[in-house]
């Protein structure tokens, strides 16, 4: 009996893109657990609960009269908080410019 190989069409330090972070929603709206997506995918299981938590937004929604919480995960938001997260990640510049 021969063993499946994993094969990761990422390369180690990939980020994700918009186009899959767009995946990930489909495939959560279609009852895909993290694990399964990161297979689909082919990143690492952990990529995409970070990716989770990264795009999770909490919404409102009143049944019976009482607001109750829940949290869904939206792509845009994922991606405008990556983008936010990289313009601070990298080392602050020595030379200073002043105009």
């Amino acid at each position: 009996m021969a063993q499946e190989q994993l094969t990761i069409s990422h390369s180690k330090g990939h980020h994700l893109t918009p186009i899959e972070r767009g995946k990930i929603a489909g495939l959560l709206a279609a009852g895909k657990s993290a694990r399964q997506i990161a297979t689909e995918l082919g990143v690492c299981h952990q990529t995409i609960n970070n990716e989770l938590k990264r795009g999770c937004v909490q919404q409102v929604k009143k049944i019976n009269g009482k607001e109750q919480y829940f949290n869904i995960y939206a792509p845009d938001t994922a991606q405008i908080r990556y983008e936010m997260n990289r313009q601070h990640c990298h080392r602050p510049s020595k030379i200073q410019t002043h105009y």
